[in-house]
């Protein structure tokens, strides 16, 4: 495999690279007035070298099978439930629920973190990734969720399944369909409300090359290139010139293309100034984002977090 700064994502064609903060802050811009009938998700992760990998499929292994992650996303519920977690006022609260309060103190779990805000986005993109083997670019991951189911955290009273499985009826009826859905707690915490957070999930993808066709009709196709791992995203090899040209030039005549994904590539050169311009002027900072006590915890020295970034 190539060693090219942020390969997984420049293979797929869907890829921008800014040459500077302000070109970064334009194209934020122009995808989110692209298309009035498209809607984005929004993530940022702190190396391009990253691909969409939930936690608990990083924790099992990159090759780990929808059966493994469902068997090891029930005993950790089982466990979870056990310990006297997902109790709520009206009692147990649904598997979704107890799922995002999981992610929120960092157990590994198949819900992938996004948000609305693409400057929150951007802000984790320009952190330093831990790691020292992998690139010091951030990647700002803009996902088409257009058309993407709705899951609520509270079950649907008197279907079969929730008399079946009371709390666990919506996770186990939404992964029956392979794409991925949007899942929006209806008790967010302090964090998720600052972060203007929600999460998406989805049935791990087959082998690379496979197509799956869902109930509804729909195909996915993947390719041994794709840097989707938690979900089924579908693509088809994109040009970067005519998706550059689409953002910065005129807007011609005629509905807008379709957009499955754009991947914006940060420089490491650029994030310093990135972190300052998203805190003076986006209210962005790691003491506005972790309004909590973990949050204190980890972020309470600015200058020792951010720590340098490499060019």
């Amino acid at each position: 495999m190539a060693n090219d700064v942020g390969y997984w994502w420049t293979a797929t064609g869907w890829v921008y690279r800014p040459k500077d903060a302000r070109e970064v802050m334009s194209v934020l811009g122009a995808i989110g007035v692209h298309n009035s009938r498209q809607s984005f998700a929004w993530r940022g992760m702190s190396s391009a070298d990253y691909r969409l990998t939930s936690s608990l499929q990083r924790q099992l292994g990159s090759d780990v099978t929808e059966d493994q992650m469902r068997a090891a996303e029930m005993e950790l519920l089982d466990a979870a439930r056990d310990w006297g977690l997902g109790i709520g006022p009206g009692g147990y609260v649904d598997d979704l629920q107890l799922l995002a309060d999981l992610q929120h103190y960092g157990v590994a779990t198949r819900l992938l973190d996004f948000t609305s805000n693409p400057m929150t986005a951007l802000w984790f993109a320009c952190q330093s990734p831990k790691p020292p083997n992998v690139a010091k670019s951030g990647v700002l991951l803009a996902l088409n969720t257009t058309g993407m189911r709705q899951v609520s955290t509270v079950p649907r009273v008197g279907t079969w399944g929730s008399m079946r499985n009371a709390v666990g009826s919506t996770l186990e009826e939404a992964l029956r369909d392979p794409a991925p859905f949007l899942v929006r707690s209806l008790a967010p915490n302090d964090r998720l409300r600052a972060q203007e957070g929600f999460f998406v999930a989805g049935t791990v993808p087959p082998d690379r090359g496979r197509e799956v066709v869902t109930p509804s009709g729909r195909s996915f196709r993947f390719t041994s290139l794709d840097p989707f791992e938690a979900i089924n995203v579908p693509w088809s090899k994109g040009d970067p010139e005519k998706l550059r040209a689409s953002f910065l030039d005129d807007r011609q005549r005629g509905r807008p293309k379709d957009v499955p994904f754009v991947a914006v590539i940060i420089k490491a050169g650029l994030k310093r100034k990135l972190l300052r311009y998203l805190e003076n002027t986006y209210n962005r900072s790691s003491k506005v984002l972790f309004p909590d006590y973990a949050g204190f915890l980890e972020f309470r020295s600015e200058a020792r977090f951010r720590g340098s970034v490499e060019n």
